[in-house]
């Protein structure tokens, strides 16, 4: 992640499944499904809109 924490940005997990999926804890913040819910695609990508190439 070159150096940056993330810790400092605004990451977490939700219903992440399979062999390294962990359980919530302070190094492993879990999304409730009423924080879930309240996400959508433009929160985070904005206008942008990803291409193939």
């Amino acid at each position: 992640m070159g150096g940056i924490s993330w810790q400092g940005d605004r990451f977490a997990e939700y219903r992440d499944t399979g062999p390294r999926a962990g359980t919530a804890s302070s190094d492993r913040p879990q999304l409730t499904d009423s924080q879930a819910a309240g996400q959508e695609t433009v929160d985070w990508l904005g206008a942008w809109t990803p291409t193939a190439s």
